[in-house]
């Protein structure tokens, strides 16, 4: 019957003393870690951890290239159903971005064949007794360079952990140079992962149409290359960025609901902690101090509380040849996104890498509130439209001068006809209450919302952006608003 199976992929995996070794109809793919991180692991888990990387990072595959799909030398991965949800969920989103039927999408991953060795699966766990450390996934954007500094403001040691994706070209050379400022000025520990099944993520290299398919199991991939790392510091938490807007979605135009970001949503987050908490005996929990904050509250807390870390900060993927040479490429809709929450909190742009005025006519495409064309991801779905429209917003009260905000200030719900009302204002102080108030989320672990919301209020209560918004008690309400803190533990 080998015969019958001709058109699927065929994946194995092997390891070694510091590297998993996945292969992919016969070409290599390596993960690399340092061999006194790997090498001490006993085989059970190293296999396990190979088991499910081969299985996370390829299972998309046959979507793309038109196979029926995936015979697996390896066991079925014990949370393979996890990745399941995940996939699905992300499907709507992706169909959305390619421009794609969301049925057809799902029919036809529901449809493959996921093959494995008759092997019982590998269930196993290790225990130890957790230390003050976390692990962050750390990419030197907003979201993880504040993660980094809450960590150190709670006492916890991070450890930073960056994935190479080779995907992205110049990012890379960029990332290094930030992660060894902030060991040589901070005394920070860093790790890099040379992941070369990140090349499965590269359109040219497969040679299929650029897709938005294959990142809906992205975040479960990383916690699974991370476990070495949580055992060889008993890390007590891993911390991904995810935050408060990863949670929101939209009705796709044939009526599913799309989430651009799922395995980020406090949801998954939560899926997440209970994967690690069954890997470890409960010793390591997974969660978000970023969950509570909106993106330009991010961008407030980082750079008001914490400038010496915020002039790290890189958001952009360094796709453009100029970012060979810089670290915001300056044209891209993360760029807009983020210059935008720069000048309204008025931090000079230029003095994080910067090199272009983005308040200009030829980048309007880039903003996703004047529904750009080269926007993408999230900034394509309109979900940030909002956020994005007051930090414009604040921008020109800031520059009342600059000739591009005068000209798109009359086109933002905050003017009519380029008057300002009471009733606009009114919509301001409101938006600015959500977009930079300290809200609930699931995925702060629960023993520290309260140390951790005593920082953001601390920051968030300093000054507003302008003299014109925000009364002190309005903002103080938000902030102190009820969580479930005194909810009893069960554990």
């Amino acid at each position: 019957m080998e015969h019958l199976r001709e058109n699927y992929l065929k994946v194995s995996t092997s390891y070694s003393s510091d590297a998993i070794d996945v292969r992919i109809n016969g070409r290599n793919y390596s993960i690399l870690y340092p061999k006194y991180i790997w090498s001490p692991l006993p085989n059970a888990i190293k296999q396990s951890i190979a088991d499910h990387a081969a299985f996370l990072a390829t299972n998309y595959l046959p979507l793309l290239l038109k196979k029926k799909g995936v015979i697996y030398d390896t066991r079925l991965p014990v949370f393979e159903a996890f990745s399941f949800k995940s996939m699905i969920y992300d499907l709507p989103s992706s169909a959305f971005l390619d421009a794609k039927n969301t049925a057809d999408y799902l029919r036809d991953y529901y449809n493959l064949d996921f093959i494995f060795k008759s092997k019982a699966p590998i269930v196993s766990s290790k225990s130890f007794k957790p230390q003050k450390t976390a692990i962050v996934s750390f990419t030197s954007g907003k979201d993880s360079m504040l993660t980094l500094a809450v960590c150190r403001e709670l006492g916890l040691q991070p450890i930073l952990i960056s994935v190479t994706e080779p995907s992205n070209t110049y990012e890379l050379k960029h990332k290094k140079r930030i992660l060894q400022h902030l060991e040589e000025e901070f005394g920070i520990t860093y790790h890099i992962i040379t992941n070369e099944l990140g090349h499965l993520h590269d359109a040219k290299s497969l040679g299929v149409e650029e897709t938005s398919l294959g990142w809906g199991n992205q975040l479960m991939y990383y916690l699974f290359l991370f476990l070495p790392f949580i055992f060889h510091y008993r890390a007590s938490y891993l911390f991904y960025g995810n935050e408060l807007s990863c949670d929101t979605e939209i009705v796709n135009p044939e009526g599913f609901r799309a989430n651009f970001c799922y395995d980020q949503s406090s949801h998954s987050t939560t899926q997440l902690d209970i994967i690690m908490r069954t890997l470890t005996s409960g010793a390591t929990k997974v969660g978000s101090l970023v969950g509570p904050l909106n993106e330009f509250a991010i961008m407030k807390c980082l750079h008001e509380g914490f400038p010496q870390l915020a002039k790290y900060q890189m958001s952009c993927f360094c796709d453009e040849e100029i970012s060979e040479e810089y670290r915001w490429c300056c044209n891209c809709s993360k760029c807009a996104r983020n210059y935008s929450f720069l000048k309204a909190l008025g931090v000079d742009p230029y003095k994080l890498g910067f090199w272009r005025d983005m308040f200009q006519e030829a980048c309007l495409s880039l903003f996703s509130v004047f529904n750009g064309e080269q926007t993408y991801g999230f900034d394509r779905s309109g979900l940030g439209r909002g956020e994005q429209e007051l930090a414009l917003h604040l921008a020109a009260q800031r520059s009342p001068e600059n000739e591009f905000l005068k000209e798109i200030s009359g086109k933002l719900r905050y003017s009519n006809n380029g008057e300002h009302s009471d009733e606009a204002e009114r919509l301001v102080q409101k938006d600015y209450n959500y977009y930079c108030g300290i809200h609930d989320s699931q995925a702060l672990p629960k023993e520290l919302r309260q140390r951790v919301r005593a920082i953001y209020k601390r920051i968030l209560m300093a000054r507003a952006p302008t003299d014109q918004i925000l009364p002190t008690e309005a903002q103080a309400k938000l902030l102190d608003a009820e969580t479930d803190d005194n909810e009893p533990d069960l554990e």
